[in-house]
């Protein structure tokens, strides 16, 4: 049997029969594929991406598809405000570089490089008109994380998924860092769940010749991290954000024991098979499965 991510996302669309998964990504720069990228491919979500860097917008739009709809704007406080366009389009954002870190890490390169300051006016995520109430939120803007969380309050307020990326050392001028964010985050009802990655970098120091910068780099800098909707009282959760969270468990950040709750829960309120918990094994991949039981442990 198959144990492929689109295997594993056809066996829930069989079995959940659920609604297209409405994604809104703020920063949607192409420049890498987004984790939910197999559920564009299958036409199971539309995508609401907001992307101010004008090369990245332009990529975007490249790229039409039936499913995504883009806007070129920045995503903030509402009115006028400078967006700061990078050479290097990654580190474009809303805020300047803080300069102190970028000699603390030996990164001097991040403010010595052309740098384009366009002004723009801002919007929030709720003002946007026909923005629907989303399922998932992917953020990754340098800095803006959480005045988006700030300006979707609305947009936001069924959503079961939101991964931001999160600094631990300020990149940038006055911008928020993880602390900030958690603690708004958690306000509007979600919980920290996992981090998808954590990037560190090495200190500035006199011997970069004589070491291996990958080995020795010690200093947590920034990471993708998972929120969910907080679900301890699982009775308030409705049936269409348990099949939205059991699909995004399963294919977009791979957390297949909360998949396998979602599914449990589903099975108990009569929305799926009972039996698609034990069923769903069936399609996971072979390491994350219990070694076989030995002869005398099946008979113990």
């Amino acid at each position: 049997m198959a144990r492929t991510n689109r295997d594993r996302l056809m066996f829930l669309k069989e079995t959940l029969a659920p609604e297209d998964m409405k994604i809104l990504d703020v920063g949607a720069n192409p420049i890498n594929v987004p984790d939910y990228q197999l559920l564009i491919e299958e036409g199971m979500c539309h995508v609401w991406g907001f992307e101010p860097n004008p090369r990245a917008f332009a990529e975007l739009q490249k790229q039409p598809r039936d499913n995504a709809t883009y806007f070129p704007q920045a995503v903030g406080p509402e009115g006028k405000g400078i967006y700061y366009a990078h050479e290097f389009a990654v580190l474009s954002s809303l805020f300047k570089i803080y300069k102190p870190t970028a000699d603390f890490l030996g990164r001097e390169r991040w403010y010595q490089k052309e740098i384009t300051e366009i002004e723009m006016d801002m919007v929030t995520v709720d003002s946007i008109p026909d923005m629907p109430k989303v399922d998932l939120l992917k953020m990754d803007l340098q800095g803006g994380e959480l005045s988006v969380m700030q300006g979707g309050r609305t947009t936001l307020s069924e959503a079961m998924v939101v991964i931001p990326e999160v600094r631990f050392i300020r990149m940038y001028e006055d911008e928020p860092l993880w602390g900030d964010l958690d603690a708004e985050l958690r306000a509007q009802g979600f919980q920290l769940h996992k981090f998808l990655t954590q990037k560190a970098l090495p200190v500035k120091h006199s011997q970069w010749r004589q070491l291996d910068r990958k080995s020795v780099g010690s200093q947590l800098l920034d990471g993708d991290a998972v929120y969910i909707r907080n679900i301890e009282d699982i009775g308030t959760v409705t049936e269409h954000q348990l099949k939205q969270l059991a699909i995004a468990a399963a294919v977009v950040f791979e957390s297949y024991d909360l998949t396998l709750h979602c599914l449990d829960e589903l099975g108990r309120r009569g929305a799926c098979d009972p039996k698609a918990a034990k069923q769903f094994v069936a399609h996971l991949p072979q390491d994350v499965l219990a070694a076989p039981k030995t002869d005398r442990q099946a008979a113990a």
